[in-house]
């Protein structure tokens, strides 16, 4: 006999008064963050096309297998960091470029086994 997959139903109901005004506030805290979420985007987009040493290290930490938050551990410095060094908006030291480098190669390694 054939193994069928179970099909998820879709359950509703009304949101009551608070869920409705929980829901509108979430849904306008969006609408703010969106625009600053957007041009942190393009800065990264463009910060990753340029044709440096840096742009390199920033297409290899976008393409490692690994997060941005355990890069950022691995070579020993914040999320918000290699954040603003992805987005163009901060440079690193040289030992922070190796470490970074470091920790891109040896994921890529990794993925490859």
């Amino acid at each position: 006999m054939p193994m069928t997959t179970p099909q998820a139903r879709r359950v509703t109901r009304s949101l009551t008064p608070e869920e409705e005004k929980r829901l509108r506030r979430h849904r306008e805290q969006l609408a703010a963050e969106l625009p600053d979420l957007a041009e942190r985007n393009r800065m990264r987009q463009e910060a990753r096309q340029e044709a440096t040493l840096s742009g390199e290290l920033r297409r290899a930490v976008h393409g490692s297998p690994l997060s941005l938050s355990a890069i950022a551990q691995r070579a020993g410095i914040t999320p918000l960091a290699l954040d603003e060094f992805l987005t163009g908006e901060r440079t690193v030291r040289p030992d922070v470029l190796d470490r970074l480098a470091g920790v891109c190669a040896a994921a890529e390694g990794v993925g490859r086994k």
